[in-house]
């Protein structure tokens, strides 16, 4: 079985088509709403489709709490504005198989077809393909053993999947499914080509140079905020 956890926080227009995504993937699942207190009707809507566990307002906290339920062998970690292929959890189940794999993610690419949107998706896929480094729309996956072991997601503002990602390689081979996930653009929409590739590659070189989470996440407000 493969545990899903999703991180919500005021998504109640987004989970009706979530559900209807998730309940059309085959095989064994439990899906856990990790909700960091919202106020719309997200619980409403998620109420006897999910399991609901509400915890502090951050994608790290919530996903560790979502987490701390998983039943599954594996633990996938979604957002509700990203859609798994068909056949995904059967794809994971088959990479899982692997006795040396601690985890992985997908491939990324967004719903629309512009230039912009395809360099972003090919810089992440390079990224994920050459340092099997994945952010969150890439929908990372893992074994529960490994993620309790490595402590879960470190308490970070931002890039806290980067850092899971990098982590993992400690527990075993790191995988990457090469059939894209497609996630939404609505950042492009809200901020505009120009404040994406800013906030985007800017943040990330910054970070991988070594600047903290903490000090970046003041340049990067949530896309409901913008």
């Amino acid at each position: 079985m493969i545990s899903i956890v999703v991180p919500v926080l005021n998504e109640a227009p987004r989970l009706p088509a979530m559900f209807e995504m998730l309940g059309a993937q085959p095989g064994e699942k439990q899906v856990i709403l990790a909700d960091g207190g919202s106020a719309d009707d997200t619980q409403a809507v998620a109420d006897g489709r999910a399991l609901i566990v509400e915890s502090e307002p951050g994608r790290a906290r919530q996903m560790n709490a979502g987490a701390a339920l998983a039943e599954g062998e594996t633990i996938l970690f979604l957002h509700c504005d990203t859609e798994l292929p068909p056949g995904a959890l059967r794809e994971i189940a088959d990479v899982m198989r692997g006795g040396d794999v601690a985890g992985g993610g997908f491939l990324h690419s967004f719903d629309r077809e512009d230039r912009f949107s395809r360099f972003i998706s090919f810089s992440a896929n390079a990224r994920a393909k050459i340092a099997k480094r994945f952010l969150g729309d890439q929908c990372i996956f893992i074994r529960r053993e490994a993620f309790e072991r490595m402590g879960g997601y470190a308490d970070m503002p931002l890039f806290e999947d980067w850092d899971l990602s990098r982590r993992m390689r400690a527990f075993g081979r790191v995988a990457v499914i090469e059939t894209p996930v497609v996630t939404s653009g609505r950042r492009i929409d809200v901020w505009g080509k120009p404040k994406c590739l800013i906030i985007w590659w800017g943040l990330s070189i910054l970070f991988a140079l070594g600047v903290s989470a903490e000090r970046l996440a003041r340049y990067y407000a949530h896309v409901r905020d913008a």
